[in-house]
């Protein structure tokens, strides 16, 4: 909140009103508040890009990934099974790297001096006695020589611990069959259906009986031709793929998704049936219904559609006894406030409750609870990202998607003690309206705060106006920032891409690249003991 200009509570030219100069968080996982909004701005990047897609003739599958989960499985792991992990901060990886090098310097010190030693040693030796001393040498700098190799294994498995370990949503798209292979199957099943990308969210659940229940939806777009590569592909064409391309691609997926979720953990295995569910929005018609829906969206809204099934969990109710995290904040917060546990709605002792938030928050630290395949929302002229600084940006985008009319501002003591007695949704109703704002209503708000009415003032177009220039000036700032921060996102990614895809397409044997190592120091230094 800034203490010189207050909070001001707009009315939208619809009549709706919207609370601003309130710092935000942009915690999806974690505030209801900032999540709905975030997740509301997802939704329609959803809604359009699908709507898009449809018209164009393309094909659009709501998929659903989900583990087996039990009571006794933790939550952080069953998240790194499903959605991978990376286990080291930013200082983590760089120290990592440089300690990478420095071994490969040692490394290569090594044998420089190994080479200098053997070649030393056959040419000091005496006539018929340089192989022989060459071979003595090679025997005495050997174990120098695997020492600082072995160096160089260990700094590179503390490099890998830092990284990105795959879920299985990273396999289900990576691969020879996927991706195709250049020795026999060049197009691969990526070709074969036109993937375009994905559209991927995380939604979790908790009960009693069951535990967590962590599950991805994902939107896949199918049927297109691109040309370009990485920010410069390019969306060409459309095709219907074949029924046998599509059924390959359902059981491609299927078997991914149950084999490495069994290699991870046996009993995170799905049965057939529930481990991976397909449904395909067939006619534009289901586009166009996204699109309604959102516009109409409310929360507490029981209607499902295929946007908010991958955008709006804050919407959810939980199934089976289960719980949204929010309706699980929202139990402990109603047994906090005086509600006796039979009264709160939600399963769960006080304690219980409090511990699976408090596993929930260090689980959830640092994911993404909605993201993009790379690329994929410029092939569509969208912008934006997925990271945490994304959805700040997406809830500034907010404010600055409104044109306002009227509004009051409020001294910050003043919120302080409306927020404190619970009354800001009344404040905020209290300005909504097509016909000015009732100060009346407004009065009544701060009166049962206990505050002074002298404390909030009616703000004019003018005020109104320069308030709304104020947003825009800001949100334009942001998005220069944002872009500029997402291209290096970009790049970075791309070479982390490319390292990876370098190393699974040439698997190192580290024995006989060792091996290999020694062979080539021993031809070097033949010539010499000859």
């Amino acid at each position: 909140m800034d203490p010189a200009s207050g909070v001001i509570v707009a009315q939208t030219a619809e009549g709706n009103s919207v609370v601003l100069g309130l710092m935000k968080c942009a915690r999806i996982w974690f505030c209801p508040v900032c999540s709905a909004t975030i997740r509301h701005q997802r939704a329609q990047e959803i809604t359009r890009v699908v709507v898009d897609w449809i018209r164009r003739g393309g094909i659009a599958m709501l998929v659903t990934f989900t583990a087996r989960h039990a009571h006794t499985h933790e939550l952080a792991d069953l998240m790194d099974a499903i959605q991978g992990s990376r286990t080291g901060t930013a200082a983590d990886v760089r120290a990592a790297t440089a300690r990478v090098s420095e071994a490969l310097k040692a490394y290569d010190e090594a044998s420089a001096l190994a080479k200098l030693t053997v070649a030393a040693a056959s040419r000091d030796a005496g006539k018929g006695l340089k192989r022989k001393a060459a071979a003595a040498a090679k025997e005495d700098v050997a174990p120098d020589l695997f020492a600082a190799w072995n160096g160089v294994l260990d700094a590179k498995a503390a490099l890998r611990k830092t990284g990105r370990t795959a879920g299985a949503y990273q396999r289900l798209i990576s691969g020879g069959t996927w991706a195709g292979r250049p020795d026999r199957d060049e197009t691969g099943i990526r070709d074969r259906v036109g993937y375009l990308g994905m559209i991927r969210a995380t939604e979790i659940t908790v009960g009693l009986i069951n535990g967590w229940h962590p599950h991805i939806h994902a939107i896949v777009l199918l049927g297109g031709t691109t040309e370009g590569e990485k920010a410069d592909k390019k969306i060409t064409g459309v095709f219907t793929p074949s029924d046998s391309a599509i059924k390959e691609m359902e059981d491609h997926f299927r078997g991914v998704w149950t084999t490495h979720l069994k290699r991870i953990n046996p009993e995170y295995e799905p049965s057939d049936e529930h481990g991976v569910d397909f449904k395909r929005l067939k006619t534009e018609q289901d586009a166009q219904d996204l699109g309604q829906y959102i516009a109409k969206l409310q929360d507490g809204d029981k209607t499902v559609s295929p946007a908010n099934e991958v955008a709006r969990g804050d919407l959810k109710e939980g199934r089976y006894g289960n719980m949204t995290p929010f309706q699980l904040l929202g139990r402990i917060g109603d047994i906090i406030g005086g509600m006796s546990e039979d009264e709160a709605e939600g399963d769960g002792p006080l304690e219980w409750c409090l511990g699976s938030w408090h596993e929930y928050e260090r689980a959830l630290r640092g994911r993404r609870a909605i993201e993009w395949t790379r690329y994929l929302r410029s092939m569509f002229g969208i912008d934006g990202g997925d990271s945490e600084e994304d959805d700040l940006d997406a809830l500034f985008a907010a404010d600055g998607a409104n044109e306002y009319r009227a509004g009051i501002r409020v001294q910050d003591e003043t919120w302080g003690k409306v927020t404190g007695r619970a009354l800001d949704l009344a404040a905020v109703q209290a300005v909504e309206g097509t016909d000015g704002i009732d100060m009346e209503k407004v009065a009544e708000v701060v009166a049962a705060a206990g505050a002074a009415l002298d404390t909030v003032a009616l703000l004019t177009p003018a005020e109104i106006a320069e308030a709304y220039a104020g947003i825009l000036e800001t949100l334009a700032q942001r998005r220069e920032e944002a872009a500029a921060r997402r291209r290096r996102e970009d790049e970075k990614h791309d070479q982390e891409d490319d390292a990876e895809n370098a190393e699974n397409a040439e698997p190192v044997d580290e024995d006989a690249k060792y091996k290999a190592l020694q062979d080539g120091l021993r031809r070097r230094v033949a010539p010499a003991a000859r």
